[in-house]
């Protein structure tokens, strides 16, 4: 059995479909039953419904398992609530445990997120459970929402100059973190770094768009004030906007030009481009439109 937590999110729910179509045994722990009816294929899967503060159930779900895909929104309570994960995990049947940590993981990090995803990868390695950590940088997803304005007015707009970042597609995380789950025996005790096979400009987004929406589209810098308003008007929690901004600092200073091959070392497979997924994108219209950039 393979437990999935965040089974609703970008990452999760493109798992939970793949051990599916892979007839693999899956339990997926999430909150809200009607959500995971409406995403994933419930006839198919064992569904615990509550969440990782319920210490009782948690323990539930992990027993019997003998993998577990750890992953969920970032929060400021997140090291808690994933730590109690560890704790069930070596309570029960001690599983091989996949975590998606992100950017900047590191215990000095000035990155709240990252520095939250090292303790938790720190408590893992000191547990003595087989694990496997992946740190994707940034979601290709995430530049969804700069498809309007992109086809309406020929503009993408953000405040990480002429930085390159290293982007990867969700679908290549998932496809990753699949094969490590069903195999558990690839890259154990490893930490991977996920992005395509290049680092590119927000120039060079714009010019991909261009191809793909066959209009000009050119990129126009913001200044960090612009994107300090911006985030604000988003109405989220001063924590979620402060750890953005702390991404859009990290991406300045080329904290996101790391290139890494894990990819297509895991998959024997190239690492899909960001021409790739965004002819994808706009072929298949998604509807992943979460500007969100925290891998859940």
């Amino acid at each position: 059995m393979i437990l999935i937590t965040g089974a609703t999110g970008r990452i999760g729910r493109r798992v939970v479909n793949r051990l599916v179509a892979a007839n693999q045994p899956v339990r997926v722990l999430v909150r809200d039953d009607e959500k995971a009816r409406n995403l994933l294929p419930s006839e198919k899967i064992d569904t615990v419904v509550g969440d990782l503060a319920d210490h009782d159930l948690l323990h539930s779900a992990v027993d019997g398992t003998q993998a577990v895909m750890l992953l969920s929104p970032v929060d400021p309570e997140q090291v808690e609530l994933q730590g109690k994960v560890v704790t069930a995990a070596l309570a029960t049947s001690q599983p091989y445990i996949v975590k998606i940590s992100g950017l900047g993981t590191s215990l000095d990090s000035y990155i709240d997120s990252g520095r939250w995803h090292a303790e938790t990868e720190q408590q893992i390695q000191s547990s003595g459970l087989r694990h496997t950590f992946l740190r994707p940088l940034f979601f290709m997803q995430n530049l969804v929402f700069l498809l309007g304005s992109a086809g309406s007015e020929g503009v993408i707009r953000a405040g990480v100059a002429d930085s390159k970042i290293a982007m990867v597609d969700a679908d290549d995380i998932a496809d990753v973190t699949t094969r490590l789950l069903i195999e558990k025996n690839i890259a154990v005790n490893e930490n991977m770094t996920l992005t395509s096979h290049e680092s590119v400009t927000y120039h060079q987004v714009a010019e991909a768009m261009t191809q793909v929406l066959r209009r000009e589209v050119k990129y126009q810098q913001q200044t960090l004030e612009e994107v300090n308003q911006a985030l604000l008007k988003s109405r989220q929690p001063e924590w979620h906007i402060k750890i953005l901004l702390q991404f859009n600092r990290a991406f300045l200073e080329g904290m996101g030009d790391v290139v890494s091959d894990a990819v297509a070392d895991i998959l024997g497979r190239p690492a899909v481009t960001l021409q790739e997924y965004l002819e994808r994108e706009v072929r298949e219209s998604t509807g992943d439109h979460s500007s969100n950039p925290f891998p859940s």
